[in-house]
């Protein structure tokens, strides 16, 4: 009897059968592209050695400008998406960056030649995003922000990109979209659509910027401001399930004029970002004034709040993420039976001084530029909020501060 025939194994199913596991497949791509790809003197993309790791969804980088973070983590991901079968969502403030972000692309592309540009490249469009293909892979979508509300009526193809991107994620102050951290969770969930995904488990965020400013929406959403300051240059962090990464590049800095603009304290050669300590309260400080300090929560606009404490002659500021336990908000339309709205007998304007005088304490440099861009805030009474506030209990304070010291010891895992 003749042996019966066999068609041969696609080079995707040879390549898979060569592998113990995903975790191994995925970090042979990685490593064949950073050997063929990534030049010494670029940031090295240490973040993607952990994109397989089910304990963490958000990936931060934050390094001196030139690095090639953007181009580099752009390629790569690109590359590991089409051997791997995926796809990279990117991610752009407004509808007319699209196209902008689409010439990145071609650009990093035609560059570093991973793919036969020429004739595997080419891209559609539709009303709501940007689709790049190489070969007959869907690789990259490109949307925008501000467009979440309609791209939940695409989850059927946005699920097939759960890698998201967003560069430059750190702007000037005046570029943030409004909402920008709802929009973003709206277009994650429209993404988070599929259990136990391949490789990666569950879709992954990546923020690539230079250290801009403090002002981003999404610092205390993912309660990570702080850490911007403490942590040292040149480490990797882990903070709940955030991975912050903090780089200066000395090898690229070298390569730079700088002494035609000399700055020596220039965020975009140090990598680091600039800030003033007046004012700012210690961690130490901070939780001594916190143990059975008076407690008051205000509601603000983009689901933020103002947090103040209280303690003998200590009054400490705070610009956090929503718990929804405020005790106060500044719109109406927040108002609940445990929430009063703040209306004008609340505010006064020579009230603006005790902040001009130094009476107040921050507890970061977001929560100090925070109140200090915004006039009405700052023109709250808050000495008329705080007979009314709860006093924290050693519970309480027990609690934050063994949440602080889990977070120490998370931290120290990748030095």
């Amino acid at each position: 009897m003749a042996k019966k025939k066999t068609l041969p194994k696609t080079l995707k199913q040879k390549a898979v059968s060569l592998f113990a596991s995903e975790k191994e497949e995925y970090a042979f791509y990685l490593k064949e592209y950073k050997e063929k790809y990534l030049p010494k003197e670029f940031n090295q993309l240490e973040l993607l050695d952990e994109l397989c790791n089910d304990e963490i969804d958000h990936y931060i980088s934050i390094t001196s400008r030139g690095d090639g973070k953007s181009f580099n983590y752009i390629s790569a991901v690109g590359y590991l998406c089409y051997h791997l079968n995926m796809g990279c969502t990117l991610l752009v403030r407004h509808f007319t960056l699209q196209d902008k972000m689409r010439e990145l692309v071609e650009d990093i592309l035609q560059t570093i030649g991973w793919c036969h540009f020429s004739t595997d490249y080419h891209y559609r469009s539709t009303s709501d995003y940007l689709i790049i293909s190489i070969g007959d892979k869907d690789v990259f979508l490109i949307t925008d922000i501000n467009n979440a509300s309609d791209l939940k009526q695409s989850s059927a193809v946005l699920k097939n990109f759960p890698i998201m991107l967003y560069d430059e994620f750190l702007t000037l102050s005046d570029d943030y979209c409004k909402n920008e951290y709802e929009k973003i969770r709206t277009i994650y969930k429209s993404i988070d659509r599929v259990k136990n995904r391949p490789y990666i488990k569950t879709p992954k965020m990546i923020y690539l910027a230079n250290p801009v400013n403090f002002d981003s929406p999404l610092l205390p959403s993912l309660k990570i401001y702080n850490k911007l300051q403490t942590q040292e240059i040149n480490t990797i962090k882990q903070y709940n399930n955030v991975l912050l990464e903090l780089r200066r590049n000395d090898a690229r800095n070298d390569g730079k004029n700088l002494r035609a603009f000399p700055d020596e304290d220039d965020a975009d050669v140090t990598g680091e970002f600039q800030f003033s300590n007046h004012k700012l309260v210690s961690e130490e400080k901070y939780f001594n004034i916190y143990n059975h300090a008076k407690s008051v929560k205000v509601k603000l606009d983009d689901k933020m709040m103002l947090h103040i404490i209280a303690k003998n002659d200590n009054i400490v500021l705070s610009i956090e993420r929503s718990d929804n336990t405020e005790n106060y908000c500044i719109n109406l339309a927040d108002e609940t039976e445990n929430s009063k709205y703040l209306n004008d007998k609340y505010y006064k304007q020579s009230f603006i001084k005790k902040h001009e005088k130094g009476m107040f304490l921050y507890k970061d440099s977001f929560s100090k530029t925070f109140m200090e861009r915004d006039t009405m805030l700052m023109q709250l009474n808050i000495f008329k909020l705080i007979p009314q506030a709860k006093e924290l209990t050693t519970e309480e304070t027990y609690t934050k501060i063994k949440e602080n010291n889990f977070l120490k010891a998370l931290a120290q895992k990748y030095e």
